[in-house]
């Protein structure tokens, strides 16, 4: 059979997608990927060799943005040539991720009549998902705390897809410059970094150093430079904006701050690693916070607000957190197989 993925904005919407298409391929199912152009998702489709045909679609802006004035004309013209596309490449059925890329295409599939199904990995989901969702053949959630949001919907919990490391590589945090033996944080706010999460760091590293703490700091990209020149030399600190080893780097650390979406909670829980879940508070419908307190709520994270971050209170929540207690209940939480159980499901329509 031939799926259609719609996914793209962000890699919480694009990576469960892409472990979704890999296991469809595993099994003997052909692929393809339907999102903007010269987009985020362009490039990871064809990292892992999926067709990719792009349309022109914009995101919904919930402030006062002349840029709405296009959308529904982008909507209208994203809808028609993905019905194109689902005749065209004859496309048993579509699977679509949430974010604004995915509306039409699964409208397309409504209309075209083709079976539709939606993963949403947020706990509070978007827009596009509480709108679509009453029409969908299997909608697919991440937490429990989303269904009274999704009343009509046909609704099952799996957890969220990753995509797992398909080798041990062996990393080691001496490669680093940093020892394998020694209490260990990670912070990162996202590949872009936090200018919030990475003042308030800067202001402490010198401290948690000095108690015993190394510290593995992704700063992203846009103030690498800035604090790479405050705090570059200074010995058990490894600073960088990017690095491909930064799943492996989870294995090896004792605690985690981070923002919270979706895939980055799931990779946390993966790797069975304590975190300190800072919300980004702008993230849409305020979700990175819902997402945060369920993990808090699970036991297995710690939640602080980012109006309330600040050096002492980041310190004291340091301090106060217990990683050996999270990641005892971390690693009771079920091991996660979402991939597999979205797939079988969806293959249980055919």
């Amino acid at each position: 059979m031939r799926f259609a993925f719609g996914a793209g904005g962000t890699g919480g919407h694009i990576v469960p997608a892409i472990a979704l298409a890999r296991e469809l391929k595993s099994r003997g199912h052909e692929c393809i990927f339907i999102g903007n152009a010269s987009s985020m998702e362009e490039r990871l489709a064809q990292k892992h060799s999926l067709s990719f045909f792009p349309i022109k679609v914009q995101k919904l802006y919930r402030s006062l943005n002349p840029d709405n004035l296009l959308f529904p004309y982008y909507l209208a013209g994203s809808i028609l040539k993905s019905r194109r596309i689902l005749k065209d490449e004859h496309i048993d059925g579509v699977i679509t991720t949430g974010g604004f890329v995915s509306g039409p295409v699964a409208i397309a599939a409504i209309s075209h009549k083709v079976p539709c199904f939606l993963h949403e990995s947020n706990s509070y989901p978007g827009l596009t998902t509480r709108y679509l969702s009453r029409y969908l053949h299997r909608t697919y959630i991440s937490f429990e705390q989303s269904r009274p949001y999704l009343p009509k919907a046909k609704l099952k919990n799996f957890g969220i897809p990753i995509l797992e490391s398909v080798r041990d590589t062996g990393f080691s945090l001496t490669t680093l410059g940093l020892k394998d033996d020694r209490p260990t944080i990670l912070i990162s706010g996202g590949s872009q970094g936090s200018l919030a999460i990475n003042s308030v760091v800067s202001s402490v590293v010198g401290e948690l150093l000095s108690s015993g703490w190394q510290i593995l700091w992704q700063t992203g990209s846009l103030t690498y430079k800035q604090f790479y020149k405050q705090h570059n030399g200074k010995e058990g600190l490894y600073i960088f904006d990017f690095n491909s080893e930064l799943s492996n780097m989870m294995k090896k650390v004792n605690l985690a701050i981070t923002r919270a979406g979706a895939m980055t909670i799931a990779e946390l829980e993966a790797a069975a690693l304590p975190a300190i879940l800072i919300p980004l508070p702008t993230a849409a419908e305020n979700h990175q916070y819902y997402n945060a307190l369920a993990q808090k709520n699970k036991g297995v994270a710690e939640l602080l607000v980012q109006s309330e971050l600040n050096p002492q209170n980041l310190l004291a929540t340091i301090k106060k957190v217990e990683p050996d207690k999270l990641r005892k209940a971390l690693l009771a939480l079920p091991a996660n197989t979402a991939t597999e159980q979205i797939v079988t499901d969806i293959l249980s329509f055919y």
